[in-house]
């Protein structure tokens, strides 16, 4: 599924899609298709591609800020940097372009052998557990979703479930800590919000294999979860002040919850149903509807429930109610989704318990196809699960036009999805036959065990022989191997030119397609972005850029797209963004305001005069009434940044002169946590930088410390006195601090408990 990326010359990546976007989009090479080989993981090439490289090139340092987008912002505290994750290893030393086929096995094998040692843990037969790790570890929702954090964290899942297995049976400081590391693994992992989703999980089975009747096993459950947190402290605490100061928990609340639509249930038994997003869709997104496990595995799972257990309704209960939320049903979606953190979390990744529940429960029904007689019934059952698909292709109308040559060629990779009107046709009926030889060949499989003519042995051997071939005729190809020249663009004439100017650049919205040097891509050259893909974002920063920059952006993070209406150059003026990239191919732009500065076959590039320098010193002051009417003031069409700023709260060191305040100048520093000034004052003035204020920094001026402020809505500034000064800004957040103590007195804790009762047990 992964090994490809491995070969010699190329690379597990979808980053061939960042030739669709200026200034790359005019030198894109021969053989790379129109928006890459798998738009749909364009993620991993704006966000975490680029995020693991900044990384990697930071460290031993600990990256804690980004000054390359968004005006600056925390950088190790957003969780999706993943810094810290035991999948970001390889990345830091291989080869990156190598890294990243070796990091996808490693999630996938992690995930297979945690569903397998979970399986074991619930006394699955080793038939079973087998087949349980191949159903998740390899089933396509894993699979597809492997370029995100979130299957970082899903591939702890299942040891998240072992650790609480054996605490909750052995509530010892032992277990404690295994699942205190398991968690603290998971929070690393790069998406928070998926490990609570994991902890939900597992707080379920504690519940389950504990009860209420046990609260010693429950208490030491909730001491290993909250030393998993303690123990992620480092990464947790800069998050926690991050998502205080964000936007996000406020927007999340204030729209109503998503859920997939129903039809996206078949997704489950025909994953290719609509398409495959390397070679053709007919609906977009394969990673929210991809619930396959494999045609066995759903039939053994439906079987298992014939013999019905404590363990065995619980899990199926568990992923019931879990895709009861992920597609909207009444009432469980409505109560679910008021509860405190279900309410903001995106729940349509709840897929990934589903999936995990039909992988368990097909575990147990193998197991008693393996141990036990079979009973017709399974027979029966798996037969009528196979009429399914079936029934609800033809229902949905796909089969009044039958195209079986063109379906059984798509079905079998002789030839692509076409693209043409037939292909709404041609895609589900080559599903179907997909599903009906895949169901075939399970149902012989179960009649030749039900009817004896295979024993226990061959049976099982055979059962996860034809799940293995299933899942690998699905998965291959989701990840696409590129050659490595593909996947890395080059510093064109473009690029060049904004290297050789360190003011703020942005890409104008095209007329279609990718915005010009797609936000965050810039971070590899070097370039400052005024905007920004990263959660969570900075509350003013947001404000900002949804009411003034971008206020209509639909679907995609308004911070990644940039205006050129005048309040947006108003708003892009305040952030310092001197320069503007246009998609050559677009109509030039006449805007007010702008001057071409820059006009190749790559891009073209317009200067905005009006944007504030990076540093520089006002002696004015004008006096705000909160956040919003400071905001209005910045936007409004007469201020002047640079002469004046707009301050919450007055600053009486400040006063204004005749003439110019004096000047600054911003010095280039090689760590992106410290920031140096030299300064001319003629009078008292302020400082003002257009970086984004945010807690943690700390200002001195030649050597002693000074207040920074924050001005002009979300800019830094100091107070300096008149003459020649040296100011200097350091990023040394206390949450950092607070946080890495608190990791390692947890480690401390859990180490000495441990060793404590060891000696305890020796004595």
């Amino acid at each position: 599924m992964v090994g490809q990326g491995l070969l010699p010359g190329r690379t597990l990546s979808p980053s061939d899609y960042a030739w669709e976007s200026a200034p790359w989009h005019a030198e894109r090479p021969a053989g790379v298709p129109g928006f890459g080989s798998n738009p749909e993981q364009a993620d991993a090439v704006a966000q975490f591609q680029p995020f693991t490289r900044y990384a990697r090139e930071r460290l031993p340092q600990t990256p804690l800020w980004n000054p390359y987008v968004m005006g600056g912002r925390p950088f190790l505290a957003n969780g999706q940097s993943a810094v810290l994750s035991p999948f970001a290893l390889p990345s830091y030393v291989l080869p990156f372009w190598t890294s990243l086929g070796v990091i996808a096995a490693l999630k996938l094998w992690v995930a297979a052998l945690g569903a397998w040692a979970l399986a074991g843990a619930l006394g699955i037969g080793r038939a079973g557990a087998l087949l349980a790790g191949l159903a998740f570890g390899f089933g396509l929702y894993l699979v597809t979703w492997l370029p995100w954090p979130l299957a970082s964290v899903w591939a702890l899942l299942p040891w998240v479930l072992v650790a609480t297995d054996r605490v909750v049976r052995r509530p010892d400081a032992p277990g404690v800590a295994w699942l205190a590391g398991a968690t603290a693994l998971a929070l690393f992992g790069g998406h928070p919000e998926s490990t609570f989703h994991v902890v939900v999980a597992a707080a379920a089975l504690a519940l389950l294999s504990a009860g209420l009747r046990r609260p010693r096993a429950l208490a030491a459950w909730a001491l290993g979860i909250a030393a998993g947190a303690g123990l992620a402290g480092l990464l947790l605490v800069p998050l926690l002040e991050l998502l205080a100061h964000s936007g996000d928990v406020a927007t999340r609340r204030g729209e109503p919850p998503a859920h997939l639509a129903p039809k996206y249930v078949l997704g489950a038994l025909l994953p290719e149903y609509w398409g495959r997003p390397t070679q053709g869709v007919i609906d977009s997104f394969i990673n929210i509807r991809a619930f396959y496990a494999g045609v066995l595995p759903a039939m053994l799972a439906a079987c298992a429930l014939l013999r019905p257990t404590v363990e065995r309704v619980a899990v199926a209960l568990f992923g019931a109610l879990c895709a009861a939320v992920m597609f909207g049903v009444w009432p469980v979606f409505q109560i679910v989704t008021r509860v405190p953190g279900f309410r903001e979390a995106h729940n349509t990744r709840l897929g990934v318990m589903v999936v995990l529940a039909v992988a368990l429960l097909a575990a147990w029904g193998l197991d008693d196809l393996v141990r036990h007689r079979p009973a017709r019934r399974a027979l029966v059952l798996a037969g009528g699960l196979a009429l399914v698909p079936l029934v609800a292709v033809a229902a949905a109308g796909r089969l009044s036009e039958l195209h079986l040559h063109d379906a059984l060629a798509v079905a079998w990779w002789f030839r692509d999805l076409p693209n043409d009107a037939a292909k709404f046709l041609v895609a589900p009926q080559a599903a179907l036959l997909e599903w009906l030889v895949l169901a075939a060949l399970a149902l012989a499989l179960l009649a030749a065990r039900v009817t004896q003519r295979l024993g226990p042995t061959a049976f099982a051997i055979l059962a996860l022989a034809l799940t293995a071939a299933d899942l690998l005729r699905f998965g291959v190809g989701e990840n696409p191997a590129i050659p490595r020249a593909h996947a890395q663009q080059p510093a064109t004439a473009a690029i060049r030119f904004l290297q050789r100017r360190p003011e703020r650049f942005a890409g104008v919205r095209p007329h279609f397609g990718v915005p010009p040097v797609n936000a965050n891509l810039g971070m590899d050259f070097g370039l400052a972005d005024a905007r920004g893909y990263d959660y969570p974002v900075v509350r003013r920063y947001d404000e900002l850029w949804r009411r003034a920059i971008a206020p209509s952006v639909p679907f995609i993070p308004p911070t990644t797209q940039a205006d050129t209406r005048p309040s947006a150059l108003r708003g892009l003026s305040l952030l310092g963004t001197r320069w503007l990239v246009q998609q050559p191919q677009d109509r030039p732009l006449r805007v007010r305001g702008l001057r071409l500065a820059y006009d190749g076959r790559d891009a073209r590039i317009y200067e905005l005069p009006a944007a504030l320098p990076r540093a520089f010193l006002v002696d004015r002051q004008v006096r705000a009434a909160g956040a919003g009417a400071a905001l209005d003031a910045v936007l409004a069409p007469g201020w002047d940044g640079r002469r004046s700023a707009v301050v919450e709260e007055p600053l009486p060191a400040v006063h204004a002169g005749r003439g110019s305040p004096g000047r600054a100048t911003l010095e280039r520093s090689a760590r992106p946590e410290r920031v140096a000034v030299a300064v001319s004052a003629r009078r008292p003035a302020l400082l003002v930088m257009t970086d984004t204020a945010y807690p943690g920094w700390r200002a001195e001026v030649d050597g002693r410390r000074a207040p920074l402020r924050r001005v002009d809505y979300l800019l830094r500034g100091v107070v300096v006195p008149a003459g020649r000064h040296r100011v200097e800004l350091t990023y040394a957040p206390a949450s950092w601090r607070a946080g890495w103590i608190l990791s390692v007195l947890t480690a401390l804790a859990l180490a000495a408990a441990v060793l404590a009762g060891h000696r305890r047990r020796r004595a």
